[in-house]
C-alpha cells in the first residue's frame, strides 16, 4: 500500500543494464541469419579496455549474449523484442542498447581481471570447469545447454569468458567483504529505518479521493493524539489501521530511500527510535507513523541485498575508472551482422 511503485520498474530497468549476474535463460530468440564474415573481421580488435584487447569475434559474442538475455527478459514483461521491431530507426535504438550492454560487459571482464590480480587472486580452468556444470545442470544437463547454446549462435569456448567472469566477480566479492566483514551492517544501520503505522485512507480502491476529507482528517489526529498520549500503538492498529500491508509485516516495515513513498520515508527518518508522528499526507492518505529501532533479525533479512548494492557500486566505479578505446571493426556489429561474426 505505502511501497513506491516506481522502485519495482527503476530495479528492473537497472537489471536489463546489469552485467553482474550472468545466467543462462529459458530460450533463445536468435534466428542466425547474419552472413559469415572473414576471419579477418573476426579477429579484427574492436575493443581495448583496460590494456585488454577484444577481438570483433569476442565483441559480437558478447553482442549476442546480451541480446538473448534483452530479449528475454522483455519477452517476460510482455514487450517488444528484437524479433519485432521493424522500423529502423527504432531498430537501429534497440541495437545501440545492446551495444552498450555487450562493451559494459567485456569493460567490466578486464575490470575484474586486473582487480583480481592487484588483490594477489586467481582462477583455474576447473573452477571455470564447475561454474560450466553448475549452468549445464540448471538447463537440465549437457545436452540441453548445448542446444541452446547452438541456437544462440555461441560455442562453449565463447561462453566460457562469461563463466569466467562469473568466477571472477564470486572471488572479488568475497575478497571484499572479507576485507570489510562490518561494511554492509554499518551500510544497514545508516540508511534502513523501521516503522510501524496506521494508514487512514483518503482514497477508494481506484485511488479516487473520498468525499468526506475533513473528516478524515479528524479521525487521523484523533488517532495521533490517542496514540501521544499511551495507548497501545499495536490496539490502534487493529483498530484502525487502512494498509493491509501491515497484517504481513507485524513488527513494522524495514526499508530505505526510495522504497516507501517519499512522504513516508521522510516522515519516518525525521522520528527518534519510539516517536510518534503527527499524520503525514500521502497519496495514500493519512499516516501516524511509530518509528521502531533495527535489529539484527532485521539485517539478517537485508543483509544479501545490501552486499549485492554494495558490490554493484563497487564494480561500477571500476568500469567507470577504466580506460577504453574503441576501434572502427566495434561499429560494424550490431543487430544485423553480430551472429555472422560467431558463424
Amino acid at each position: 500500500m505505502i511501497r513506491n511503485s516506481g522502485t519495482t520498474l527503476r530495479r528492473t530497468a537497472c537489471g536489463l543494464l546489469a552485467v553482474l549476474c550472468l545466467s543462462l535463460t529459458a530460450c533463445s530468440t536468435q534466428n542466425n541469419t547474419a552472413p559469415t564474415v572473414s576471419d579477418a573481421d573476426k579477429q579484427a580488435i574492436a575493443l581495448t579496455a583496460n590494456g585488454v584487447d577484444f577481438t570483433a569475434e569476442q565483441y559480437a559474442a558478447s553482442f549476442v549474449y546480451n541480446l538473448n538475455r534483452m530479449d528475454s527478459i522483455l519477452g517476460m514483461y510482455g514487450q517488444k523484442t528484437s524479433k519485432d521491431i521493424t522500423d529502423k530507426a527504432e531498430r537501429d535504438s534497440f541495437s545501440e542498447n545492446i551495444a552498450q550492454l555487450a562493451k559494459q560487459q567485456l569493460v567490466y571482464l578486464s575490470a575484474c581481471e586486473a582487480k583480481m590480480k592487484e588483490s594477489g587472486l586467481s582462477y583455474t580452468d576447473a573452477e571455470i570447469d564447475a561454474e560450466i556444470k553448475t549452468l549445464a545442470d540448471q538447463m537440465g544437463g549437457d545436452t540441453a545447454l548445448d542446444t541452446y547454446l547452438k541456437d544462440m549462435g555461441l560455442t562453449r569456448e565463447q561462453y566460457r569468458e562469461f563463466a569466467k567472469l562469473n568466477v571472477m566477480i564470486q572471488k572479488l566479492r568475497e575478497d571484499y567483504f572479507s576485507k570489510n566483514p562490518n561494511a554492509a551492517r554499518e551500510t544497514f544501520d545508516k540508511e534502513f529505518l523501521r516503522a510501524k503505522h496506521v494508514l487512514v485512507k483518503t482514497v477508494d480502491d481506484n485511488n479516487a479521493e473520498l468525499p468526506n476529507q475533513d473528516e478524515l482528517k479528524a479521525k487521523a489526529e484523533e488517532v495521533a493524539k490517542r496514540a501521544k498520549t499511551g495507548e497501545s500503538f499495536d490496539e490502534l492498529i487493529k483498530t484502525y489501521n487502512e494498509d493491509p500491508g501491515m497484517e504481513s509485516n507485524p513488527d513494522g516495515y524495514v526499508f530505505t530511500d526510495g522504497e516507501m513513498v517519499p512522504e513516508f520515508y521522510e516522515g519516518t527518518k525525521a522520528l527518534a527510535p519510539e516517536a510518534i508522528s503527527e499524520p503525514i499526507k500521502t497519496t495514500y492518505g493519512w499516516h501516524i507513523i511509530k518509528r521502531l529501532p533495527l535489529r539484527d533479525a532485521d539485517f539478517e533479512t537485508k543483509k544479501a541485498m545490501i552486499e549485492e548494492k554494495m558490490f554493484s557500486d563497487l564494480a561500477q566505479t571500476w568500469q567507470d575508472e577504466s580506460k577504453v578505446e574503441e576501434k572502427d571493426a566495434l561499429s560494424k556489429v550490431n543487430l544485423d551482422t553480430a551472429s555472422g561474426y560467431l558463424a
